[in-house]
């Protein structure tokens, strides 16, 4: 699988498009300004839904890194030479 076809990312960017639009949903806005005492970013969700729809589109080895980085980020993947 080094050529990266053979891969694909632990969810599927329909995932990540209901977590970006859950992010910029009024219930979560009031929460989180509640909570937080600010306006949630939900940016982060956005970047990570294009990057998993250029992988779809396009299978580009940078869009899987990018994928897989954010993978471990959430902890869907486990590596143990991730740092926090």
């Amino acid at each position: 699988m080094a050529d990266g076809f053979g891969w694909r990312p632990p969810r599927p960017c329909e995932a990540y498009r209901a977590e970006w639009e859950l992010c910029r949903s009024a219930a979560h806005f009031l929460h989180h300004y509640y909570v937080h005492g600010e306006r949630p970013s939900c940016e982060q969700w956005r970047r990570d839904l294009d990057s998993c729809r250029e992988w779809e589109e396009r299978r580009s080895m940078e869009a899987q890194a990018v994928a897989q980085w954010i993978e471990r980020r959430t902890g869907m993947l486990k590596d143990p030479g991730l740092r926090p």
